[in-house]
C-alpha cells in the first residue's frame, strides 16, 4: 500500500493543498496548489457560498495537476477559543504476552479524554506528553514494553464547536472529508522541527493576511496559543496610505518591490504607479522598504509580547513563518527584533520551496509521526486511485522534467 496524504489550510488571502507520498521515511510531493480565496476574513469563513466556490476551485485546480481526485484531507482550523488541558488516563494490559501494542496505546489516550470534553467543545488533538510503565518507569514511546499498566500524560486541545462545525460544514459540501483536524503552528512547528527545538520551550509566529497566529510548545507539545488581529495586510495599509494609492497596488509594491530591510534596498530604483487620483507617483525602493520594515517589525514586537504572556517560561527559540516571510530581507529584521530567539528558515522542498505551505506540509508530518507512534498504516488514496494516478504518471513523457521526478518516486517500488 502506497502511503499519500493530502492537507489543506484556508486562509484569508489564499487556500493552500499538498499532495504528499511516503516512501522510504521521506515525504515527496506529487502536488501543490495556492489558489486566492474569497469569502474568508481573519482566518474564519463568513461567507459560506464564496468560500465554497473557492474551495471547490482550489481543489479541480489540485486534482487536474495530479490526475486524480483528492477527496480528503487533514484540515487546519481556526485557533480562536482554543484551550489546553493537561489530562491524564491509563488502562490495564491484557494480551497473553503483557506487551503493549498500538491498541494499548489508543485506549490509553482515550482513556486520558473520557468525559473531559465540555459539550460546547469539541477536540482536535491530543498530544502525548508521556506514557508511565507501572506507575514507575516514564517513556515517550511504550510499543513493544512489557507492562501490566500503561498511563499517559497528555495535552488535550479543544475549540468551540460552533467555530468548527460552520468551517467543516462548508468543507464536507465540497465533498471533501476532513480526516483530521490540526492548527497551523502544529504544522509550522513540525515543518521546522528538530532535535534542539524537541528539547526546549519554543514559540511559533504564522504571520497570515490578516491575522497572526502564534503559539508556545514545550519540548515538543503544544501548550497554548492566541490570535492577534495582524498581517501583512497592515504592511498594504502602510503602503497605501504612504502613496495614495489602493490596497491591490500597495500588496504589488509589497511583493515585487520593495524589501523587508531599508539596508540592502536601493535609493536610486523608482517604481512608477498612478495613484488614486490617477496622477502619476515615483515610488522610491528604500523609501517603500522603509514603510515595510517598521511594519513588520511593529508586529513582530506584538508578537513576541504575547508570546511572553503565553508562557511562565524562557522561549528559548521563535519559529517565524508565514508567506511574508518568503520577502528578501525577512530574515534580518527577525533577527533584529527576536535577537539570539529567531529561528528563521525556508522550505526546501522541490514543488513546496515557498514558506506559505509550512502549515499543510508539517501538518502531514505530524500526521505521519501519529500513525507510527500507534502503530497504525493508513493512506488517503484507495487501491482504485493509485492506479489511476500511476496510468496518468505512465502516460508522462519521460523526457519531461514532470516524468523523470514522478518516474523517480514511483519506479521500481514495492507496494
Amino acid at each position: 500500500m502506497r502511503k499519500i496524504f493530502s492537507s489543506m489550510d484556508i486562509g484569508s488571502d489564499s487556500i493552500k493543498i499538498v499532495v504528499l507520498e511516503l516512501l522510504n521515511d521521506k515525504l515527496n510531493v506529487l502536488a501543490s496548489n495556492i489558489y486566492p480565496s474569497e469569502g474568508v476574513k481573519y482566518g474564519t469563513i463568513i461567507n459560506e457560498e464564496e468560500a465554497k466556490k473557492t474551495i471547490i476551485e482550489a481543489f479541480k485546480k489540485i486534482n487536474n495537476s495530479l490526475g486524480v481526485k483528492v477527496d480528503k484531507v487533514l484540515a487546519s482550523v481556526p485557533m480562536y477559543d482554543a484551550k489546553y488541558t493537561l489530562v491524564e488516563g491509563y488502562t490495564s494490559i491484557t494480551n497473553e504476552d503483557k506487551i503493549i501494542n498500538s491498541d494499548d496505546i489508543l485506549n490509553t489516550l482515550q482513556a486520558s479524554i473520557y468525559n473531559k470534553i465540555k459539550e460546547k467543545e469539541e477536540l482536535v488533538t491530543v498530544m502525548p506528553v508521556k506514557y508511565i510503565i507501572d506507575d514507575k518507569h516514564e517513556v515517550l514511546n511504550p510499543k513493544g514494553l512489557s507492562a501490566n499498566k500503561l498511563s499517559v500524560l497528555a495535552m488535550m486541545v479543544t475549540v468551540s464547536k460552533v467555530n468548527l462545525y460552520k468551517y467543516l460544514s462548508v468543507i464536507s459540501k465540497c465533498n471533501v472529508e476532513v480526516v483530521d483536524l490540526l492548527f497551523n503552528p502544529i504544522g509550522d512547528y513540525y515543518c521546522f522541527k528538530n532535535s534542539d527545538l524537541d528539547r526546549t520551550t519554543v514559540g511559533v509566529i504564522n504571520i497570515g493576511l490578516q491575522k497572526t497566529e502564534l503559539a508556545v510548545f514545550n519540548k515538543g507539545i503544544i501548550t497554548n496559543s492566541s490570535v492577534i488581529r495582524e498581517g501583512s495586510y497592515n504592511i498594504d495599509e502602510d503602503l497605501s496610505y504612504a502613496y495614495n494609492i489602493d490596497i491591490e497596488k500597495a500588496k504589488k509594491i509589497k511583493e515585487m518591490f520593495a524589501v523587508a530591510d531599508k539596508e540592502y534596498a536601493s535609493k536610486s530604483e523608482i517604481f512608477e504607479i498612478k495613484d488614486k487620483s490617477k496622477i502619476k507617483v515615483k515610488i522610491n525602493q528604500f523609501e517603500a522598504s522603509e514603510i515595510v520594515e517598521n511594519s513588520l517589525k511593529e508586529i513582530l514586537k506584538n508578537s513576541k509580547k504575547v508570546l511572553n504572556d503565553l508562557t511562565k517560561k524562557e522561549i528559548s527559540y521563535i519559529i517565524i513563518t508565514g508567506g511574508i516571510s518568503n520577502i528578501p530581507g525577512f530574515e534580518n529584521i527577525c533577527n533584529n527584533v527576536l535577537k539570539d530567539s529567531s529561528f528563521f528558515n525556508k522550505i526546501k522542498i522541490i514543488g513546496i520551496r515557498d514558506n506559505r505551505y509550512s502549515s499543510t506540509y508539517g501538518m502531514i508530518k505530524y500526521f505521519v509521526n501519529k500513525l507510527s507512534i500507534r502503530g497504525r498504516e493508513y493512506t488517503m488514496f484507495d487501491g482504485e486511485k493509485e492506479i489511476e494516478l500511476i496510468e496518468r504518471i505512465n502516460k508522462v513523457e519521460d523526457t519531461t522534467v514532470f516524468g523523470k521526478l514522478f518516474g523517480k518516486l514511483f519506479e521500481n517500488k514495492e507496494d
